[in-house]
């Protein structure tokens, strides 16, 4: 039986489309044994090694050209979730194998929480929900969303989706990225500047870009700087597109108010000196972790691996259909 391995913690966990679909079309699903955990390069080659799969799902390990290799029957690899920086695209095309991803899956779910994470730093919400459970009665002040400037950093399905949410309150919106989109001009006022501009202007800064060798780190120590020191930043998209230590430096100086990160670096952030920081509201990689998107995704997933392995089809979410 045709083998899939899936590496995916939330791959078939939250709804079991995903499972079903690729049950019914004939395939093994195979889930990553716990104790194989954690997957970094070394781990995944052995497994990878060990069970042979014709189809791997991952989800942010590193699928590198190792890990490619180590898999004689390998023939696609189906990343749950969108960004593919985490799998080496061209040892893959060169090797024949299949990339796809689940491009606006879960565009609403990270625009929702990216909306509540600047509403939790507006309206602190986390100070104030621990002062009153912890018998207290503070009246914290905030600010009203209407009344900012917000800055979407990459337009695409996430941060147009943003931008939908934050025109409803009122608010502003800048916009950067190296293709606009003129809908968000035309229906809800965004107005397109460079990043530096849009940094010196902003009071809620939220990154939605892809990682890639150009955005690596896009927001350091003189970004940060550049910022008003009332300014927010929200992080929902990669965790290496901030200098964490400039951030962390920036937060405890004063140089800007706050910050909301979903992403870090480094996964889970245990000596990440942000959580150290009242200044900072964290959560664990939540941005996708609605029912909604996963049934989206699961399902995505799923069908795109029968399209292409048993109809012959090159779907538009092949990131690599040169590899055929």
């Amino acid at each position: 039986m045709r083998k899939v391995l899936v590496g995916s913690r939330s791959f078939g966990s939250v709804v079991t489309i995903g499972n079903d679909l690729l049950q019914d079309a004939g395939f093994e699903v195979q889930r990553v044994r716990e104790e194989d955990r954690p997957l970094d390069d070394a781990q995944l080659v052995s497994v990878m090694s060990r069970e042979c799969p014709e189809v791997l799902i991952p989800g942010a390990e590193p699928v590198s050209e190792s890990v490619l290799a180590a898999s004689d029957n390998l023939r696609m690899i189906m990343k749950h979730g969108v960004g593919v920086d985490n799998i080496d695209l061209g040892a893959a095309t060169s090797r024949r194998v299949i990339v796809a991803n689940a491009p606006g899956t879960n565009a609403e779910a990270v625009a929702d929480l990216a909306l509540a994470l600047m509403l939790s730093l507006l309206r602190r919400v986390c100070p104030a929900n621990a002062s009153t459970h912890s018998g207290a009665w503070e009246r914290y002040m905030g600010h009203e969303l209407g009344a900012m400037i917000v800055g979407v950093v990459g337009t695409g399905r996430i941060g147009g989706a943003v931008a939908r949410r934050v025109s409803g309150f009122g608010a502003k919106l800048l916009g950067y990225d190296v293709v606009q989109n003129e809908s968000l001009t035309s229906s809800y006022g965004m107005r397109y500047v460079s990043l530096d501009q849009l940094l010196l202007e902003a009071d809620i800064v939220t990154l939605h870009a892809p990682l890639l060798p150009q955005t690596m780190r896009m927001i350091g120590r003189s970004e940060l700087e550049s910022m008003k020191p009332s300014a927010l930043l929200v992080n929902c998209a990669r965790g290496e597109l901030v200098d964490e230590s400039a951030l962390y430096e920036a937060l405890s100086s004063g140089v800007i108010a706050g910050a909301a990160v979903d992403v870090f670096g480094t996964e889970p952030p245990q000596d990440s000196p942000l959580l150290k920081l009242d200044s900072v509201v964290a959560t664990p990689h939540i941005g996708a972790y609605t029912y909604e998107a996963m049934d989206a995704m699961d399902r995505l997933c799923a069908q795109t691996v029968i399209d292409v392995l048993l109809d012959g089809k090159v779907p538009p979410n092949v990131v690599n259909p040169e590899a055929l």
